[in-house]
């Protein structure tokens, strides 16, 4: 039976270090079909630490989660072909996307060119992906 992640009591998901390394284990040992679901699923999880990490002023460990989201970005990226679930991937990645989104908004200037770097990764891997599902 998996764990449940941690919740904090308004019902919101914690993402810690400890959920994140878990996740990533997960992805590395999943089968090729489930793993772009696996690393989106990563990604978006990352991107709600960064989030939190730029909102307590935590810029340094900001960047370096964002980095971390990137890398998790092309790993997706890179098994797309052989995803079995590409509408439930696109949906996670829009989500993540519009997250980013309001995080280069909010942003100081130390943070934002890294949030813009993820977003821009995010971007091509969810063209990537839209591109594959219309194409079927």
């Amino acid at each position: 039976m998996a764990s449940r992640p941690a919740t904090a009591e308004s019902g919101v998901e914690v993402v810690d270090a400890h959920l994140l390394t878990e996740l990533e284990q997960r992805a590395l040992s999943a089968n090729a079909r489930e793993q772009a679901f696996l690393y989106a699923d990563l990604a978006d999880k990352m991107s709600v630490l960064a989030g939190k990490q730029l909102a307590d002023g935590e810029v340094e460990e900001a960047e370096a989660t964002l980095e971390r989201m990137e890398a998790c970005t092309a790993k997706m990226e890179n098994n797309l072909q052989q995803s079995k679930s590409l509408k439930k991937t696109e949906l996670l990645l829009h989500m993540t996307h519009r997250r980013l989104s309001d995080m280069v908004r909010a942003a100081g200037m130390d943070a934002k060119p890294h949030v813009q770097s993820a977003l821009k990764r995010l971007d091509a891997a969810q063209t990537a992906l839209l591109a594959m599902i219309f194409s079927k």
